[in-house]
C-alpha cells in the first residue's frame, strides 16, 4: 500500500513538473491554434518529417533529411531487430520448436489405486515409466536429425559457438537416452 502511494506520487510529481516546465512554442507552431489539434489536447505530436512512415524501414537520420530530430538515428541492425521482433510477435518465431501434443489418453488412478499409498506408487511408477519410454522413443527420433543438422551447419560453415551448442545438445540427448536405459533396462529401444 505503501508502496503503491509512493509510485502514484512519484507519477503526479512527474506529471506536474511536465506541465509546469511547458513548451515555449506557439499553439501555432505546435500544431495550430485549433481546440481539436495534439497540441491542444495535450497528445504530443511529431513534426511532418519527424513521424515514422513505415515502422519496417529505419528513419533516415537528421542530417539526410534537413531535420533537428531529437530522436537518435536508428542502425540497420536496430531496425533489422525491429523486424524481427515485430515479425515473430505477429508469426511466431520459425526458430521455435513445434509444440506436440500427445494425444494418447492418459491412464487415470482408480479409487483403490488413491486409496492405498502401495497401489498409488505402482501406479506412479507406471507413469513414470511411460515417460521415461517416450523420452528414450522420442531421443530415438531426434538424434539422427540433430547429427545431420550439426553436419549442415558444418558444411555451411556456421560459428563454432553455433555447431558447439548443437553438439552439445546431442551429446545431452544422448547421455540423458543412456543413463534411463542404464537405469531402467526394461525400457527397450524404440527402432
Amino acid at each position: 500500500l505503501i508502496f503503491t502511494a509512493a509510485v502514484v506520487l512519484i507519477a503526479g510529481v512527474a506529471l506536474l513538473l511536465g506541465f509546469l516546465s511547458g513548451d515555449d512554442r506557439s499553439p501555432d507552431a505546435a500544431g495550430g491554434g485549433n481546440a481539436d489539434s495534439p497540441a491542444a489536447t495535450g497528445t504530443p505530436m511529431l513534426a511532418g518529417e519527424q513521424r515514422p512512415q513505415n515502422l519496417n524501414t529505419p528513419p533516415a537520420s537528421a542530417a539526410a533529411t534537413g531535420t533537428d530530430s531529437p530522436l537518435l538515428p536508428l542502425g540497420s541492425t536496430d531496425a533489422d531487430a525491429a523486424v524481427s521482433l515485430r515479425e515473430s510477435f505477429l508469426h511466431g518465431d520459425p526458430n521455435a520448436p513445434k509444440i506436440v501434443r500427445d494425444t494418447t489418453p492418459q491412464e487415470q488412478a482408480t479409487p483403490e489405486e488413491l486409496a492405498d499409498p502401495k497401489l498409488y506408487a505402482q501406479y506412479e511408477a507406471r507413469q513414470n515409466m511411460r515417460m521415461y519410454k517416450a523420452y528414450v522413443s522420442a531421443a530415438e527420433n531426434e538424434i539422427p536429425r540433430l547429427q545431420q543438422d550439426i553436419a549442415k551447419a558444418k558444411a555451411m560453415g556456421l560459428s563454432k559457438e553455433q555447431i558447439a551448442e548443437g553438439e552439445e545438445k546431442l551429446r545431452r540427448i544422448q547421455a540423458m537416452r543412456d543413463q534411463l536405459m542404464s537405469e531402467h533396462p526394461e525400457i527397450s529401444r524404440v527402432q
